[in-house]
């Protein structure tokens, strides 16, 4: 049964990667190379099957880096 993860709207993906930034730096920063991989459409399916692909695109993931700073290849834009 698959389940629904239409709530991963950017702006709660946004909320909770800052949160656990704040909590975690260190997952936050293992969570970029994720995300990158993500954006980059080369994540694996373990990965992918966290996500509804019909709202999760390569796209929504590079908006999220950005959002947190981030170009799609999970490289800090402010350097």
């Amino acid at each position: 049964m698959s389940q629904d993860r239409s709530h991963k709207t950017l702006k709660y993906m946004t909320d909770h990667f800052l949160n656990l930034k704040t909590m975690s730096p260190t997952l936050f920063y293992t969570a970029m190379n994720d995300l990158a991989l993500l954006a980059n459409s080369s994540a694996d399916d373990d990965m992918l099957s966290l996500y509804d692909p019909k709202i999760h695109t390569p796209q929504f993931f590079i908006d999220l880096l950005e959002k947190l700073g981030y170009d799609s290849t999970g490289c800090p834009l402010d350097i």
